[in-house]
């Protein structure tokens, strides 16, 4: 039982709830922290909210607009100590502090609070080129503070990105299971038999090479893909280009892709890399089976061996997808407990309980 001494004040920021993996990632673990009895509080940058939150956790706005004038080589420590005292004013002293993603992570790296970290959810090697100016403002934030890695992926990345050891450890992103299982039931989707991807159309989720691989496999059941982005028209035409556009189904963006996931035969996941992939997890919630490309990091930690396939091996994709609609129950998996949000939320509190040992 919690006891009011028992209680963490715990603050979870990144910059804004759009649709997203990591943004997802912290209405789940405030939810689980919530659920355990702590005070947990959410710090946006911006109010741009696309998610639905729980109206038991108190949003914070911080009011970043009225910074941008202040000079690029000035303003990361004077807005983390904006943020600083905007957190002990308005919610108190806090037992922990989770900084979400680089738009957020490279303020809070200047923190002067107790106990932040900053919690790391893709390959950074992946997404950024290796200048020396990129390099240097990479390293400058992520060994300012300790991290946490989503993935182990993750965890072995960072410090080669940046040549040297650091302070991280991985904890794996949980997945709302109650959330999905409730949502799957809104409605059933106009499609039967069906092949599901559910990612942002950039360049690192490859969908023109699922769609590829679709084309070749010759397969007759739809290829559905849930999200939007940059390159959904491209791919639209690749699937006119390829003469499956009659099977290749683009539904856009939307706040619950849970019944596409749950009555799809299988989903399919084509990415370059990954930090964790939360749809695949969500997926194996749903008892959905998931294939994927090997690819650096997530789907290998998570997925048996006979469920990959190389990275941006069209052809090895493709008889993955025959393999799959031919006998599903070959891919089924259960989801491991190390992705429940009380896992996660207890190894979350760890942190806490970790600092104060140290500082004994």
């Amino acid at each position: 039982m919690i006891t009011k001494d028992s209680t963490k004040k715990i603050v979870i920021a990144i910059s804004c709830l759009r649709i997203g993996g990591a943004e997802q990632f912290v209405i789940t673990l405030a939810k689980s922290l919530k659920h355990s009895g702590h005070d947990v509080h959410i710090l946006l940058l911006d109010n741009f909210i696309e998610l639905p939150i729980p109206k038991d956790i108190p949003i914070h706005i911080f009011p970043y607009d009225i910074y941008r004038k202040i000079p690029r080589f000035m303003r990361k420590k004077i807005i983390a100590k904006a943020i600083d005292n905007l957190i002990l004013k308005n919610i108190g002293k806090p037992d922990l502090v989770l900084s979400n993603l680089k738009s957020m992570d490279q303020f809070l790296a200047y923190s002067q609070l107790e106990h932040v970290y900053l919690v790391v959810h893709n390959t950074l090697s992946k997404l950024h080129s290796l200048s020396s100016r990129s390099l240097k403002q990479l390293k400058e934030t992520y060994l300012a503070k300790p991290c946490i890695g989503v993935s182990n992926g993750v965890t072995i990345d960072l410090p080669i990105l940046l040549e040297r050891p650091m302070n991280i450890t991985t904890i794996y992103d949980p997945v709302d299971i109650q959330k999905a299982e409730d949502l799957a039931c809104d409605f059933i989707p106009p499609y039967q038999d069906y092949l599901v991807n559910v990612s942002t159309f950039k360049m690192a989720k490859r969908h023109d090479i699922l769609i590829a691989a679709y084309a070749k496999s010759t397969l007759d059941c739809p290829l559905v893909l849930v999200g939007d982005g940059v390159e959904r028209e491209t791919c639209e035409h690749l699937a006119l280009q390829l003469g499956v556009s009659d099977r290749v189904h683009f539904v856009g963006m939307t706040t619950n892709p849970y019944p596409y996931i749950k009555y799809a035969t299988a989903m399919v996941i084509s990415s370059d890399f990954e930090g964790l992939n939360i749809a695949m997890l969500e997926a194996i919630s749903l008892y959905t089976p998931v294939i994927s490309t090997a690819c650096p990091s997530g789907p290998p930690e998570v997925l048996p061996a006979h469920h990959l396939v190389p990275v941006g091996d069209i052809k090895a994709l493709a008889k993955k997808m025959q393999q799959v609609v031919s006998s599903p129950e070959k891919f089924m998996m259960p989801l491991a407990k190390k992705f429940h949000p009380e896992y996660a939320a207890n190894q979350y509190l760890a942190l806490i309980n970790n600092h104060k040992n140290s500082s004994i």
